[in-house]
C-alpha cells in the first residue's frame, strides 16, 4: 500500500523536497494512517509536518476526546500540533447542513494554519471510498461533469495522497503497524446523506460490481480530464464574450453566446457566477437549463431570479448577470423558474425597482439628480452662453448635431434659452411620455424610442428626462427634442451636459 501511495504522490506531483505540509488529522483511521505514512517519508523527502485539528464541538465529550488524542499523537511523534475549538452548531444558519458548515470551517482553519507557517501543502485523508461516495452523492443531486469529476487529487495547496487507496487497504495497514485511532460515533447515523450512501447504498452497488470503487475512481479521472479541457476552452471564449464588467454585473454579447455549444455556455454561466459571488455553491443544473432557455427565447426582455440574490437578464442584444445588494455570502435553495414565469419576471423587476425622482435643474452650475432613497441618478451641468461678436459661439447652428444617427449616447444638448419655460425640471420616465424628436414633425412615444434604441426596460426609469413647461426637451444621453432647438437667430444658449450617470448592468 505504501508503494501505491508513493506512486500517487509522484503521479500527481504532490510533494517536493523540503516542503512544509499541514496535515489535517481528525483522529480517525484515514488521517492517522496518512500522518503515519508522511512521517515515514519526512526524512527521505526532507518534509516538515504540522498537525492541524479542528474540534467542531458537535459531539460533546467525544469531540474533546478526539482533540486530546490528536495532541497526544503529535506529541509522541514530536510534530507541531495546532488545535482550535469552534462551535459549528452556533455558526450554522437555519436550514444549513451542519456537515457543510463544518467542512467549510475546517478548510478555512487549514488554510489559516498554512498561511501562518508558510506551508507549501495541505494534506487530507480522502480515500478511494470517499471518492466513490462523493460521486454517488453528486449524481443523486443532479451534478454535471464538474461535480461528477469527484475529489481532485490536487487542488491548489490541497493534496490527497490516499485517493487511490481503499479503506479496506487502510484498515489492513493500520493493523499491520499497530496504529491506534478514534471512531466517530456520528458516522453510524443515517441522517447524513453521505453516511446513508456509505452504509446503505454502497453495499448494494458492491453486489453488482465488486470493483465499483476502482471503476469509479477511473471514471473520475476520465471526467476530470474532459472537464479540464472544456474549462480551458471556455476561458478562451469568455474573454471575448464580456461586453461590460463592473463590481456587481457582467454583461455578455447575446449573439456571440448563441453561437457557442451549450457545454461552453453552461461553463460561461458558472465562471460569471463565481466571479461575482466568489463561488457557485447553490447553483445546479436547473439554473443552467434556465440560462440556456433564456438565451434561445425570442422575447427581448426577460429576467430570472437566481440563488444568492442574483438576477439574470436578457435585454435585446445583451445578457447580464447582476449581483443584488447583500448577495455576497447569501445562501439560497435550489430554484429554477419555468420560462412562462420568466417572461413575466421582467415586468416584476421593473416594479420592484420603483425609481422615482423629480427636481428643478439649475440653469447655471451642477445639479445632482437623486431619487427618493438616496440613489444618485446623474450629474448634470448647465450654463447659459450669449451668442454675440464677443462670444466663442457666433454661429449657433454649428452646435446642432445632425439628427441622423442620434441616440449613440450624446452627453451634451444645446437649447435656445429664450424659447424655454422656467423652471427646467428633470424627472424619471413615465408611461405615456412623448415628444417630437429633433428633425421630426410628429410625436413619438418615449417607450417606442427606448425599444428602437434597445434600452432595457429596467434601465428606463434611470434615464433623466428634461422638461420645459409641459414639453420634453431632452431624453438625456439619447435624443434631443425639436422643441427649444437652436436656430440661426438664437441669442442665448442653454448648454446642458450629463457628466455622470448611474449604470445598471
Amino acid at each position: 500500500m505504501l508503494s501505491r501511495v508513493k506512486d500517487t504522490i509522484k503521479k500527481f506531483r504532490m510533494l517536493s523536497k523540503g516542503d512544509t505540509i499541514v496535515v489535517g488529522v481528525s483522529g480517525g483511521i484515514d488521517s492517522v494512517a496518512l500522518l503515519h505514512m508522511l512521517t515515514g517519508l519526512a526524512e527521505e523527502c526532507k518534509l516538515s509536518l504540522i498537525v492541524a485539528h479542528l474540534n467542531h464541538c458537535m459531539r460533546g465529550r467525544e469531540s474533546d476526546r478526539d482533540e486530546g488524542f490528536v495532541k497526544e499523537i503529535a506529541k509522541r511523534l514530536g510534530i507541531k500540533c495546532i488545535c482550535r475549538k469552534m462551535n459549528i452548531s452556533a455558526l450554522a444558519r437555519k436550514g444549513e447542513s451542519l456537515q457543510d458548515v463544518a467542512r467549510q470551517a475546517r478548510y478555512r482553519f487549514f488554510e489559516e494554519a498554512a498561511d501562518r507557517y508558510n506551508a507549501d501543502r495541505i494534506a487530507t485523508g480522502h480515500t478511494m471510498d470517499d471518492q466513490a461516495e462523493t460521486m454517488v452523492m453528486r449524481f443523486l443531486r443532479g451534478a454535471g461533469l464538474s461535480g461528477l469529476s469527484g475529489i481532485p487529487p490536487v487542488r491548489g495547496k490541497y493534496i490527497r495522497p490516499l485517493i487511490d487507496t481503499t479503506r479496506e487497504e487502510i484498515e489492513r495497514y493500520a493493523a499491520v503497524h499497530g496504529l491506534k485511532f478514534v471512531k466517530d460515533s456520528s458516522n453510524k447515523s443515517t441522517k447524513y446523506l453521505r453516511n446513508k450512501i456509505r452504509l446503505k447504498l454502497m453495499p448494494i452497488f458492491d453486489d453488482y460490481n465488486p470493483n465499483m470503487k476502482i471503476d469509479m475512481a477511473r471514471l473520475a479521472r476520465i471526467l476530470s480530464r474532459d472537464e479540464d479541457y472544456l474549462k480551458n476552452k471556455t476561458k478562451d471564449f469568455y474573454k471575448n464574450l464580456v461586453a461590460r464588467r463592473d463590481a456587481n454585473t457582467i454583461t455578455f454579447s447575446l449573439k456571440k453566446l448563441r453561437n457557442l455549444h451549450d457545454a461552453i455556455k453552461a461553463r460561461i454561466f458558472f465562471i460569471a457566477v463565481e466571479e461575482l459571488l466568489g463561488a457557485s455553491k447553490g447553483f445546479y443544473s436547473c439554473h443552467i437549463e434556465d440560462f440556456l432557455e433564456l438565451l434561445s427565447n425570442k422575447l427581448p426582455n426577460i429576467s430570472i431570479n437566481l440563488p444568492g440574490g442574483m438576477v439574470l437578464y436578457k435585454e435585446y442584444d445583451n445578457v447580464t448577470i447582476e449581483r443584488g445588494q447583500g448577495a455576497k455570502g447569501a445562501r439560497s435553495q435550489k430554484s429554477g423558474l419555468p420560462l412562462q414565469a420568466v417572461s413575466r419576471g421582467a415586468k416584476s423587476q421593473e416594479k420592484k425597482a420603483n425609481i422615482s425622482f423629480e427636481q428643478e435643474l439649475k440653469t447655471t452650475g451642477k445639479t445632482n439628480v437623486v431619487e427618493g432613497k438616496g440613489l444618485k441618478i446623474a450629474e448634470l451641468k448647465a450654463e447659459i452662453i450669449n451668442c454675440d461678436s464677443e462670444s466663442e459661439i457666433q454661429a449657433p447652428l454649428t452646435l446642432i448635431l445632425s439628427h441622423k444617427g442620434r441616440g449613440k449616447g450624446e452627453g451634451v444638448a444645446y437649447f435656445d434659452y429664450d424659447k424655454l419655460k422656467l423652471p427646467i425640471v428633470v424627472r424619471n420616465f413615465k408611461h405615456g411620455d412623448c415628444f417630437i424628436p429633433l428633425g421630426m414633425k410628429g410625436h413619438k412615444k418615449l417607450q417606442d424610442l427606448f425599444i428602437e434604441k434597445k434600452i432595457a426596460r429596467r434601465k428606463r426609469s434611470l434615464i433623466p428626462i428634461i422638461i420645459s413647461g409641459s414639453e420634453i426637451i431632452w431624453v438625456a444621453g439619447i435624443r434631443q427634442a425639436e422643441y427649444g432647438k437652436v436656430e440661426a437667430k438664437t441669442k442665448k444658449i442653454l448648454r446642458i451636459e450629463m457628466q455622470e450617470q448611474t449604470r445598471t448592468g
